[in-house]
Order: structure tokens, then C-alpha cells, then sequence
């Protein structure tokens, strides 16, 4: 049973500590094969505890800038770079969830980076391999 000693001790731990312990999932990646919702909702509220949050004004990810690139060591490159597929991929989900959609995640890095932009308002469900995600409703 999950309890308020249990949520104490975790908030004392390390990431790898409790992956360790076997209280989250030994991966940013892909879901482990025994996964559920219930064990993903205590394991989501574990891993938001050691995330720091975008500030108000950061809306997107900025995908432009991609890291270096040495045209005259490596040559021209055209084409998106892989930051910017994730960059897109992530803005994508976020237009959706902010005009009230729903949409899928399938590594929980994506879930958590979604997290760090609604902290407090993203909601999620474990599905059979991959996650739904969307923003609660504000009434």
C-alpha cells in the first residue's frame, strides 16, 4: 500500500536509488511489460517530484537551434536534425492537449517533457504500451 511514510522516504532518495528499489522503472524509455495504470499514476507523482518545471512563458520547445554543426569538417547537412523531429513531435501533442485533445505518448521521456510544461494540469493514462495525454479541464 502506497502511504504518506512511503512518499517521505522516496522524496529522500535518488532517481537511481528508487529505480534501484524498484519503485519506478529502470528506464526513461519504453514501459516496462508489466506496467499498469495504477503502478504508472504512483510512479508518474514520484518522477514529477525530482522534475523542475518550464516558467509560465516557455510555451514550446524551441527546435532551431540544434547543437553545433562543422560544415567544413563534416560538410553541408539539409533536413530536420533529430532534436527538431522531437521538437515537433512534442509541439504537436502540445497543440493538441491545449485545444482541449487528447494524444499519445510511447516513452515516458515524452510523458515527463510534457510534464515539465503542465506540472500541475497534465493528465495521463497507461495504456497497453503507450500513454493519452491531455490537460484536466479547468472549470
Amino acid at each position: 500500500m502506497y502511504d504518506i511514510k512511503t512518499e517521505r522516504k522516496e522524496k529522500q532518495m535518488t532517481l537511481e536509488q528508487l529505480r534501484a528499489a524498484k519503485q519506478i522503472s529502470n528506464t526513461n524509455g519504453r514501459p516496462a511489460f508489466h506496467l499498469t495504470d495504477e503502478k504508472w499514476q504512483k510512479e508518474f507523482a514520484i518522477r514529477k517530484s525530482f522534475l523542475q518545471p518550464y516558467d509560465k512563458n516557455i510555451k514550446n520547445l524551441n527546435g532551431k537551434e540544434s547543437g553545433t554543426w562543422n560544415e567544413e569538417s563534416r560538410g553541408s547537412y539539409y533536413g530536420c536534425t533529430n532534436w527538431q523531429s522531437y521538437c515537433s513531435y512534442i509541439n504537436d501533442i502540445l497543440n493538441n492537449i491545449h485545444q482541449g485533445g487528447t494524444d499519445y505518448c510511447f516513452f515516458i521521456y515524452q510523458v515527463m517533457e510534457l510534464a515539465k510544461f503542465h506540472f500541475n494540469d497534465l493528465k495521463t493514462k497507461y495504456r497497453d504500451g503507450y500513454w493519452e495525454v491531455w490537460l484536466e479541464n479547468e472549470t
